[in-house]
């Protein structure tokens, strides 16, 4: 141990025998940079030869001796790097006496206020009209909170919309809705005004209640949200004998296009889904330009409808060579309508082939739901 322990000591000695020895050398070198001056070189004369005159009588000599230009001193290295140290502190100074810049924008932001949908709460009734106006019933809600949050109601058939205030969002509505719900007798659901999507789901047991098949929906398909009870797409009268058919429901969340064509767990089953289709009898399919059904469901042949040919209607080209005009009728097309062969496109409103309100039929605006 005591060996060992003199072994590192001597090492530790001999490097730093070393280290003064390097020391005293650049010491040394550093001395003579200093020290040393550019000598001057020694000019050489020039002869000039003389001009032949009359010898003149020349002035005494000068005897002062002459001065020599003397060359600037060499600039050691030690003198470069003190020159270079004292520009950066004098750079660094000036940027700290600077006058900071301001990053930030001097104009007032604008505070964004909240959209229609977040200010609206929809509630879904069953049974007869309220027993009360929207105007006493938004009084009487008001009252329940004790604070204002209720701005309008409207009424349409059995949906109650509620608007809040500017200020307020609907869902701070929605947690104080237990203390105004009894006045509006018949209420089934209450939900945020967010996007819907009317969803079919086939092949579901007829033997199972509407709240039984709600109940499984929600309870094994992780985010789906129900923004009413699930109802029977056909009538008692088409469902009897039958051990399955469609249902339509009305979801809604985040996830809700997540559940839209895909498949539903419930009943220790997966059932198929579908977009629900919108149509009554004045919608006219874009691939047949029949009316009455959906594009979708269309099984009759493709035509036209600038020309009536059997192809579609994005394939329309002239008959001519020349004109390059594709997908639109041109001056050399020869309208024909499909529905009544008359001299017209299948979409003019006065085809007479164009289905009219009768006083039997429903209205325009009304839909009919799509079976399967």
């Amino acid at each position: 141990m005591i060996e060992m322990i003199y072994q590192i000591q001597k090492d530790y000695r001999t490097a730093i025998d070393t280290l003064s020895e390097q020391i005293a050398a650049l010491t040394k070198e550093v001395s003579t940079l200093k020290n040393a001056t550019l000598r001057p070189d020694t000019p050489t004369p020039i002869h000039f030869p003389l001009p032949v005159t009359a010898p003149k009588r020349t002035a005494a000599p000068d005897s002062r001796p002459v001065a020599l230009p003397t060359a600037a001193p060499h600039k050691s290295w030690a003198t470069v790097a003190r020159k270079g140290r004292k520009e950066k502190t004098t750079m660094a100074a000036r940027a700290a006496n600077a006058p900071a810049r301001s990053t930030t924008n001097n104009r007032p932001q604008l505070k964004k206020g909240l959209t229609a949908r977040e200010c609206r709460l929809v509630v879904k009734r069953e049974g007869g009209p309220l027993p009360t106006t929207p105007l006493d019933l938004r009084e009487d809600i008001n009252l329940a909170p004790a604070a204002t949050y209720v701005q309008s109601i409207s009424l349409r058939g059995n949906t109650v919309t509620l608007t809040t205030m500017e200020s307020i969002k609907a869902s701070s509505l929605n947690s104080k809705v237990g203390t105004f719900l009894h006045l509006m007798p018949g209420t089934v659901s209450v939900h945020l005004d967010t996007p819907r999507s009317h969803v079919l789901v086939h092949g579901i047991p007829t033997s199972k209640s509407l709240a039984a098949i709600a109940s499984a929906l929600t309870t094994f398909n992780t985010g789906l949200s129900l923004t009413s009870q699930p109802r029977w797409l056909t009538t008692d009268d088409a469902r009897a004998g039958k051990a399955a058919t469609t249902v339509l429901i009305s979801i809604t969340g985040p996830r809700a296009s997540d559940y839209v064509g895909k498949c539903l767990a419930t009943f220790s089953s997966t059932y198929r889904t579908e977009p629900r289709l919108r149509f009554n009898s004045h919608i006219q399919c874009s691939k047949c330009q029949g009316y009455g059904h959906h594009s979708n469901r269309c099984t009759n042949p493709t035509s036209c409808r600038w020309c009536a040919s059997p192809h579609p209607t994005g394939n329309h080209t002239c008959p001519t060579a020349t004109c390059r005009i594709r997908g639109r009728p041109c001056s050399h097309t020869v309208l024909r309508c499909v529905n009544c062969q008359g001299p017209h496109d299948a979409h003019t409103p006065q085809c007479p082939s164009h289905p009219k309100v009768a006083q039997d039929e429903k209205p325009e605006g009304e839909e009919e739901e799509m079976t399967t």
